[in-house]
């Protein structure tokens, strides 16, 4: 019991001595869905643009500022595309673009955090889409932490934004008539983990 209530202490006196040199443990958050906007847009006709959204998207966040480091982990479900024209909502979620079938997700896997005054401002890693694995980098702005509201918990929301060719993943019906070029912006809401 001795040897136990030792290693508490030792526990307990690293935490003080870490939280009094201005330092915090890496906090983790878990992406909100009601409370995300997962957007993105691609070019019609070279002078149109088109626009969707997926409706199921989550995952986890951890920030660790004081350690340039953490980890971004999210998956977005295919067959919750959403363009506002249902026909068109059911080719996309077919075999000639996401395959929703075969492969359900979208993952985006961090490999990299950048911070600018311990505030997070990129991200660097890799997503997989149709079964293929390509680097993706992600930008993050607006990031504002807080009490949520109408739930008091703490939680952070962030405007991300990054791009992808959808040819590098096998989709390349329509070209050039659809563009290749696939912007995204995403405004996430991400509550502290109980």
């Amino acid at each position: 019991m001795t040897a136990v209530r030792r290693a508490a202490g030792a526990v307990l006196a690293l935490l003080a001595t870490a939280l009094a040199a201005g330092e915090t443990p890496p906090l983790t958050y878990q992406v909100e869905p009601a409370l995300t906007n997962a957007g993105f847009a691609v070019a019609q006709f070279g002078v149109l643009r088109q626009y969707g959204r997926f409706e199921r998207i989550g995952g986890t966040i951890v920030l660790d500022p004081d350690g340039d480091a953490g980890r971004v982990d999210l998956a977005i479900a295919t067959a919750s595309v959403t363009t506002g024209w249902e026909a068109r909502d059911d080719f996309i979620r077919g075999e000639s673009m996401f395959d929703a079938a075969r492969y359900p997700e979208v993952r985006f896997r961090s490999l990299r955090l950048d911070y600018v005054d311990a505030r997070l401002v990129g991200v660097d890693g890799e997503v997989t889409l149709r079964g293929v694995t390509r680097p993706m980098h992600l930008d993050v702005h607006d990031v504002q932490c807080g009490l949520a509201a109408g739930g008091g918990r703490d939680g952070c929301r962030a405007r991300v934004v990054g791009r992808l060719s959808r040819a590098a993943f096998g989709m390349h019906f329509g070209y050039p008539l659809i563009g290749d070029d696939v912007e995204f912006d995403f405004a996430i809401m991400a509550l502290r983990a109980p």
